[in-house]
């Protein structure tokens, strides 16, 4: 299954994108929505795309190619590049950053991400960081567990998970994303309905391994420091813990002189939401910083 951008159209059309010269993608993943920016632009118009993930960096250098020189591509965490960058002295008139994990990702059976495939409990995005799933299913504190599952993952019976976790551990050791399904389903029941009861629990632990929430209330602030005057800070995130940062900091800049281009947040069109499934629950969020562009 090929990556298709969430609301490519409407974080064109938000940012302005026709008027635009330097797009930096803090999460360009296979380049979709770097493509549609230079697409929409003009032929000068150039993109600095960024990720932890060098498979995602692979694609997206494929995808990216025909546009040559315009395009430069470099692995490393959001708040990390933002450093980099800063410290150059580069100044982008859009920054954007597409949170969670990609469909590229969700789709390669060995990394762990998806419980639909019996894979290594894996799930990192950077695969030379040290910690995997596995690792704090296996040897992570209980407050440790409980706040994934609970605060990142949204499993309202997040206790009940971790006291079977800490049991199973003890009699074997969770190995791969079957033994981590088996043992939801077993403590919580099967039921009917569209989402299975582990979708929670992988997702917090992903959210954890991955540091995604303390990254992106780290890259957030950097992200807007380096926006050329009367650029775009546009986010699009995909459950609560994220949009409900987003939101905060946006309504706080706001109050500072920022111009909140999104007072609610956009959200795709239902021929989107019947088509991609990723982008159900999709929420994007755009800030424009302070002061005038050129």
């Amino acid at each position: 299954m090929s990556h298709v951008p969430v609301m490519a159209g409407e974080v064109m059309d938000l940012v302005e994108a026709s008027r635009r010269t330097l797009l930096l993608d803090l999460t360009v993943g296979a380049g979709g929505h770097a493509s549609a920016f230079l697409a929409a632009s003009a032929p000068t118009v150039q993109v600095v795309g960024c990720d932890r993930d060098p498979v995602a960096l692979d694609a997206a250098g494929r995808r990216l190619a025909p546009y040559g020189e315009r395009v430069r591509l470099m692995q490393g965490d959001s708040a990390t590049c933002c450093r980099t960058l800063a410290a150059e002295g580069l100044r982008p008139d859009v920054v954007l950053l597409d949170l969670g994990v990609s469909s590229m990702q969700m789709d390669d059976e060995l990394r762990g991400f998806a419980l639909r495939f019996d894979a290594p409990l894996d799930m990192r995005m950077d695969p030379s960081s040290e910690r995997t799933a596995a690792d704090l299913l296996n040897h992570g504190r209980s407050d440790e567990l409980l706040q994934a599952l609970r605060e990142w993952g949204g499993e309202p019976r997040a206790a009940r998970l971790v006291d079977a976790i800490i049991l199973r551990r003890k009699q074997r050791p969770f190995r791969n994303t079957g033994d981590l399904r088996t043992l939801v389903e077993t403590t919580l029941g099967r039921r009917g309905g569209r989402i299975h009861p582990a979708t929670r629990t992988f997702q917090g632990l992903r959210v954890a391994v991955n540091r995604e929430l303390d990254l992106l209330d780290e890259t957030l602030p950097l992200a807007l420091q380096l926006l050329e005057p009367g650029g775009d800070l546009a986010v699009i995130s995909f459950h609560s813990g994220e949009d409900r940062r987003v939101k905060l900091f946006m309504r706080e800049r706001a109050r500072e002189g920022a111009e909140l281009i999104t007072p609610r947040a956009v959200m795709p069109s239902r021929a989107e939401r019947q088509s991609n499934r990723r982008s159900r629950s999709a929420r994007l969020r755009v800030l424009r910083s302070g002061g005038s562009s050129a």
